[in-house]
């Protein structure tokens, strides 16, 4: 009955340290992911974090604006930005 909070909760968590804070948990698996006694979320092991650079939390929040917006014609230049599709393939987003 509380899986659907704390999916929702982990999803809110994860969203706010890659886009608020800028540093991210890079291993969420169910092994990493606990409901405590209590119902709260607790994430472990935190042996594998990275710091996002602002530039990177832009581009994230814009990329997630044009989907939920349907402005699926940005797509293919968020994805490149992102790092999906090489520099030297930039010419065929056009065609997309």
């Amino acid at each position: 009955e509380d899986v659907t909070i704390l999916c929702s909760i982990a999803m809110n968590t994860y969203l706010t340290m890659m886009l608020e804070t800028g540093v991210l948990h890079c291993d969420p698996h169910p092994g990493n992911l606990l409901r405590t006694p209590d119902g709260q979320l607790c994430i472990l092991d935190w042996g594998m974090v990275t710091k996002l650079n602002p530039e990177l939390q832009v581009t994230l929040i814009e990329h997630m604006a044009h989907l939920t917006s349907s402005d699926y014609a940005e797509v293919p230049r968020d994805l490149l930005k992102l790092g999906f599709i090489p520099e030297n393939k930039a010419d065929l987003i056009a065609d997309s």
